[in-house]
């Protein structure tokens, strides 16, 4: 069966539906770190906190009997439709499951707006959804994680609208809202400025109103984070909530700030160096909940380097390069997670750069460092997700 002979439509449900079942299968059902599902029931009710405070959310931030969610809001703004429907108790895994599945659609339909192959955007695809630790984040659906995936989502449009009629305030817009479910987003805009660098250069009439408006987009969001968290906090801050956390207040490691030089160390060891337990004994290999190199839980990441020089291979770096500095400043690395999560914060522009590393024909090697990629993330997930083995 070819790709490029299928119809365009056939092949989204096809990367849906194949997606769907596989994390829904592998997934650790419903997680118990709700706090979006119990936000979106807040907001139905016109409240900006939550009235309970259960001892296992113990990152909610209590003011005056008052419980507020510390993280941006978006993925609790998806979530309204679904717990208007069917209520508090909905699973926010399931939404996870579903989101998570959605965005590799739109990463392949991203792909073939920048003229590669079919087959080259089905294999990049692929090992995005199941060669990367964005399966085992979809799977589990847990706070942390869905804001990653909902800010995928928005990312992943502001990208494909890049390639596609490039309407600057629609792009600002996708940007800021992914920002307001992952703030290091926000970071990514050099990849915009630079692949679109003849909208905004040489400097004239034109391109001042371009930048405007493309601003003017992304600045809605920060307006509405600035006033979201001056409403709870008297405070305009994007880190203020984080830093009213109570056992952030309390943590050795925030001695030298939220962000800081000395913590730069911490993500390359996390992202780069990090490997798995291997013991005598069963289960011999065991995945670390503190981090794993991404090039142990993604060998296929390597082929970024295949890439060739063009304006759209810097645009990525510049975005990658970017948003890695300013999350390695972050006092903590992530955990708990499988692999390195905070690297999903820009994994749309790898993805971008693997594709074209693979070329328009994939290789043998391509194939077997997908494979591989495929293999460790399963581990991954069904170690962690089903024999509850991990190791710190």
């Amino acid at each position: 069966m070819k790709i490029n002979k299928l119809h365009p439509y056939f092949v989204y449900f096809l990367i849906f539906g194949i997606t769907f079942i596989i994390y829904f299968l592998t997934s650790s059902k419903n997680t118990p770190y709700d706090y979006f599902v119990r936000l979106a029931d807040a907001f139905i009710n016109h409240r900006l906190y939550l009235l309970e405070n259960p001892s296992w959310l113990n990152e909610l931030i209590p003011i005056n009997g008052k419980y507020y969610v510390a993280y941006p809001p978006m993925p609790a703004i998806l979530l309204i439709p679904f717990v208007a429907i069917f209520g508090a108790g909905f699973s926010q895994t399931a939404f996870s499951i579903f989101l998570g599945s959605l965005n590799p659609v739109i990463l392949y339909s991203l792909l073939k707006r920048i003229k590669i192959t079919s087959i080259t955007a089905f294999v990049t695809t692929v090992f995005f959804a199941f060669g990367t630790n964005y399966w085992f984040l979809s799977s589990v659906g847990s706070s942390w994680y869905l804001a990653h995936i909902v800010a995928l989502f928005f990312l992943l449009l502001a990208i494909r609208e890049t390639f596609s009629k490039q309407r600057l305030f629609l792009i600002g817009l996708l940007l800021g809202a992914s920002f307001w479910s992952r703030s290091t987003i926000i970071f990514t805009l050099p990849f915009f400025l630079f692949y679109m660098k003849d909208k905004f250069l040489p400097i004239n009439k034109k391109a001042i109103y371009n930048l405007i408006h493309l601003f003017l987009g992304i600045g809605v969001f920060i307006g509405l984070d600035s006033i979201y968290n001056f409403l709870r906090f008297s405070s305009l801050s994007p880190i203020s909530p984080y830093q009213m956390i109570p056992p952030a207040q309390r943590s050795e490691s925030v001695k030298n700030g939220f962000l800081s030089l000395k913590n730069i160390p911490l993500h390359i060891d996390a992202m780069f160096l990090r490997l798995p337990q291997i013991q005598n004994s069963w289960s011999y290999i065991t995945p670390s909940l503190y981090s794993i190199a991404i090039w142990v839980t993604s060998p296929a990441v390597v082929l970024i380097f295949k890439a060739k020089k063009s304006l759209l291979v810097f645009a990525c770096w510049s975005a990658i390069i970017t948003t890695f500095f300013i999350i390695s400043l972050w006092v903590v690395v992530g955990f708990s997670q499988f692999g390195y999560r905070f690297a999903q914060d820009f994994m749309p522009f790898i993805l971008i750069l693997v594709a074209l590393g693979v070329g328009q024909k994939p290789k043998p090697v391509a194939y077997l460092l997908l494979l591989l990629s495929i293999i460790v993330n399963l581990w991954g997930v069904i170690m962690i997700n089903y024999l509850n083995i991990w190791t710190m």
